[in-house]
């Protein structure tokens, strides 16, 4: 009688037990199915660390490009358009150039007077085995003055009312394999000016000019000023571990100016979004197209483990058959 006692109240528990845990699944079912699904994809792609690297570089490179949309929505008048040289790009190319002054009667001013008398023309130095697009006929060559703000120091001395003449390599302007050349001539203001406002004379190929069509002011140079033959240029750039070794080195600095610089149209700007949307768009598919497939291939699987659980182990087994 105790033993059946028992019995009946361990059933009755179990029962009261088996109705608490119903209720409680059907008082928070949304609670409970979001949990399983977040653990099923938790565990889905800590199976997979493939397939979790390649969704969370989509998703960060989604977030990129979303970022410069909203850049370029912040500052659609002021993106520079990377299609056109402008002036002040052109400027801070000469700037990162140095100064050779050579001594009177040193070798390297005999070379540039030699090398001098030996051109009579710029375009004379392109050589004829070039490609037929790079002709050596003088009338290509173009000159074009400008005034812009110039400081040179030599021997950490400002230079006042004197021309300095230099002949400039392609090569030192980014072109490697441009043999063509750019004769440069600086006129530097007097000591009496307010302004360090200077006339540049540049005579060469165009396509070693800025293509920008916003053009700084133009000047006309003075004959009455000392002229002085330098070199421009740098030891890293001429490959010349000795380069202006026993002369005098000096600087350039020719400042930019906001008038110069070149922005991208809002068209431009908004054809850019445009372009950004699309990307972001597709990405966003293919995230949707990745968390599909690891939903589909968690329910997947665990349907494919049931059924080989019921194939192997069967419930019932007829003992008699």
């Amino acid at each position: 009688m105790l033993g059946k006692r028992r019995q009946a109240d361990l059933a009755t528990l179990l029962e009261q037990q088996q109705k608490g845990h119903v209720a409680s699944h059907s008082a928070f079912p949304t609670e409970k199915a979001q949990m399983a699904g977040c653990s099923g994809i938790r565990e889905f792609m800590g199976s997979r660390p493939p397939v979790a690297v390649f969704f969370a570089s989509i998703a960060v490179f989604a977030l990129t490009l979303v970022s410069v949309s909203l850049y370029l929505q912040s500052h659609k008048t002021q993106i520079l358009n990377p299609d056109i040289e402008d002036w002040n790009s052109f400027y801070n190319t000469l700037s990162n150039l140095e100064i050779c002054f050579p001594n009177q009667y040193s070798p390297r001013m005999a070379k540039m007077r030699r090398s001098e008398r030996e051109l009579p023309s710029i375009a004379s130095s392109v050589p004829p085995t070039m490609s037929s697009n790079m002709t050596n006929d003088a009338t290509d060559n173009v000159t074009v003055s400008v005034m812009a703000d110039v400081h040179v120091l030599k021997s950490q001395h400002s230079l006042f009312g004197v021309t300095l003449h230099a002949v400039l390599p392609a090569s030192h302007l980014g072109l490697k394999r441009d043999p063509s050349v750019l004769d440069i001539t600086m006129q530097l203001p007097t000591k009496k000016s307010k302004k360090w406002v200077a006339c540049l004379l540049f005579t060469g190929p165009a396509h070693l000019l800025p293509n920008s069509p916003i053009t700084p002011p133009n000047c006309s140079l003075s004959m009455s000023s000392k002229k002085i033959e330098v070199e421009l240029g740098g030891g890293w750039l001429a490959g010349d571990s000795e380069w202006c070794q026993n002369d005098v080195v000096g600087s350039l600095t020719v400042m930019p100016k906001d008038e110069l610089n070149v922005y991208l149209t809002e068209g431009d700007v908004t054809l850019i979004q445009m372009h950004i949307l699309y990307t972001t768009c597709l990405l966003g598919v293919m995230m949707l197209g990745i968390l599909l497939y690891l939903v589909c291939g968690r329910r997947c699987a665990t349907l494919r483990s049931h059924q080989a659980v019921v194939a192997v182990a069967p419930d019932k087994v007829p003992l008699n058959p």
